[in-house]
């Protein structure tokens, strides 16, 4: 048995087999603190999941926040004309819209600064998708894609309002085509604009057949380029990877934080998912950086709600001291019985419910006997 994994909680397994991953193709773990100054999210909420950010006053006077986002703050922190490969296991804390509460997340995710070329898109996709695999521990998993690069490329087209943009925005994130409609007719767009919208509202499904219809819409620089990058990564991957990857172009983001390809993964038996995020240079350059950008976080928590799996024992070995039994010579049996892989309870009495696989008692006299 192993003891050290068999057994863990599905975040715990995960989490190991991440690190181990991401070490693996060069990511190196990131350390950040739990507070960072407010006016860092002041200046970016627009960019952050939630309106409302967990702060107070430090000693000193300074007013910081409990960090609600872990990628602005590795931005803040990168350095040009170096690429950068860093992986981190944090906390956030975000609104709960459901509660209308503060809620703690435990996160684990990469980050990838530097040059964005087709083999980095390739790598983040790969990744997510073991990140994924790992996670799911033998039961399905589906990372849909998306690319902003594509839809906004067409909106561009169609010359809208800022206001108009977002309205079209939320009716494709939603996937409302009733609503989407009345949204066309408002605007004013011409019978031939309103079909190329409809149709990017359907865009969804195997990659192959998604990507041969999105090519009846496209037109302009930036709407190829997307289609190109996701054409790529789908052929980096593998024929059993390729059978768990879906495209979806009305996968969006509402916080205007990404702006190429976009990742969102589920596991089977999990309502939201567990894994999201894309690629986004924009960002960068907001900071000031000369440098392009792609990550993605898993919640850990939501991996919480799997199931755990069937165990005939709740540990290997009930070890049942004698009144007499001295300490070191206790401690020796157990550390011995552990050595060879064996969970041990040191108890005279165990708790009802727990189920040892075997029950041994030890004595300074007798020695280890079997009950």
């Amino acid at each position: 048995m192993d003891l050290d994994f068999a057994m863990r909680r599905p975040e715990d397994k995960a989490m190991l087999m991440l690190r181990r991953l991401y070490e693996l193709y060069g990511y190196r773990k990131y350390k950040v603190s739990n507070f960072e100054e407010y006016s860092l999210y002041l200046q970016y909420k627009s960019f952050l999941s939630g309106e409302k950010i967990l702060s107070f006053t430090d000693l000193d006077g300074r007013l910081l926040a409990m960090r609600p986002d872990v990628t602005l703050s590795i931005i803040k922190n990168a350095h040009d004309n170096e690429t950068a490969k860093a992986y981190y296991i944090e906390k956030v804390y975000r609104e709960s819209k459901e509660s209308n509460t503060f809620k703690e997340i435990n996160q684990m995710g990469l980050e990838l600064m530097g040059k964005i070329d087709d083999y980095a898109l390739a790598e983040t996709v790969f990744l997510a998708q073991q990140s994924l695999q790992a996670c799911a521990d033998g039961a399905d998993y589906i990372l849909e894609l998306g690319h902003m690069g594509f839809v906004l490329g067409l909106l561009e087209r169609l010359e809208l309002l800022p206001m108009e943009r977002e309205e079209v925005i939320d009716c494709l994130a939603v996937k409302s085509p009733h609503r989407l409609r009345a949204v066309m007719q408002e605007i004013g767009l011409s019978g031939a604009d309103q079909q190329r919208l409809l149709c990017l509202a359907e865009l969804s499904g195997p990659v192959p057949q998604v990507l041969q219809r999105a090519e009846q819409i496209c037109s302009g620089k930036k709407m190829q380029q997307a289609l190109q990058e996701l054409s790529s990564v789908y052929q980096s991957l593998n024929e059993e990877e390729r059978q768990h990857l879906r495209l979806d172009f009305s996968l969006l983001n509402a916080t205007e934080f990404y702006d190429g390809i976009l990742l969102n993964g589920y596991l089977a038996g999990l309502p939201r998912p567990v894994l999201s995020g894309g690629r986004y240079d924009s960002m960068m350059y907001k900071f000031g950086h000369d440098l392009g950008a792609i990550g993605f976080a898993i919640y850990l928590d939501e991996l919480e709600r799997l199931p755990l799996p069937p165990r005939e024992y709740d540990v290997d070995v009930w070890l049942e001291p004698s009144p007499q039994a001295e300490a070191a010579g206790l401690l020796a049996v157990a550390r011995s019985l552990t050595e060879q892989g064996e969970s041990v309870r040191v108890a005279t009495s165990l708790p009802p419910g727990l189920r040892p696989r075997r029950h041994l008692r030890y004595s300074e006299k007798e020695g280890l006997l079997e009950c």
